[in-house]
């Protein structure tokens, strides 16, 4: 994106371009870690140190906004062994669980910033042609993450027990009540769930009267 031959990207939360939308995955800190026999009482047992990361800019960053004098060490890949190596005193990596730290010996100190996957777009205007692919793009990316973790239910119910049945039906607004050809008394019932449908949300439809109950899951909706 900053080199101008793309116009949209996934990138970390602190991309200096225009956040599009958040994907929901990739979620994580970028952290300084010390030694598990190392002090550390805040920002100023920094001083002077060495810190290996491959996030030089970030971390350059953070240094100059708490004036601490520091060396930065780039690293590139496996900063965790940088101590070990004794390359240097600290290190400034991406942290998700925290099991890679613990591993070798090292201890989660400071949080510099939190980040996940986003799709950023550039600020530099782009023809409309581009436009309109970014846009049916974006479009279908929405279509996926709007009915993440959705369930599409289809059920027979008893016309008399349609308002209780509906009231049963998880983060559903308005099902679809479609006539059962020959039982003029039974409907059929689908509705888009937007919320986890667990067992017990099929034994109490059951209960209410609902038959042949099917649970799928949904990869994508246009609305």
């Amino acid at each position: 994106v900053e080199e101008k031959r793309l116009e949209l990207e996934a990138d970390g939360r602190e991309a200096m371009f225009k956040q599009v939308c958040e994907l929901d995955f990739g979620h994580c800190r970028l952290s300084l870690a010390a030694p598990d026999g190392a002090s550390y009482l805040g920002v100023e047992s920094l001083k002077n140190k060495r810190i290996a990361t491959s996030y030089v800019r970030l971390l350059s960053k953070f240094l100059r906004k708490n004036a601490i004098q520091a060396d930065t060490v780039y690293f590139s890949g496996a900063v965790e062994i940088a101590p070990r190596l004794g390359i240097a005193d600290f290190i400034c990596d991406l942290v998700s669980t925290g099991s890679t730290l613990a591993a070798n010996g090292l201890r989660e100190v400071e949080v510099l910033l939190d980040s996940e996957a986003i799709v950023i777009q550039t600020r530099v205007a782009v023809s409309d042609e581009k436009q309109a692919w970014i846009s049916r793009l974006l479009q279908r990316l929405d279509g996926v993450l709007a009915v993440r973790g959705s369930k599409y239910i289809m059920l027979h119910a008893p016309r008399a027990a349609l308002d209780e049945i509906r009231s049963l039906l998880p983060g559903s607004e308005a099902p679809t009540v479609i006539p059962l050809e020959g039982t003029p008394d039974k409907v059929a019932i689908h509705a888009v769930c937007r919320e986890t449908v667990f067992w017990e949300t099929l034994e109490n439809l059951k209960a209410a009267g609902a038959s042949s109950l099917l649970v799928l899951p949904v990869e994508k909706m246009l609305e």
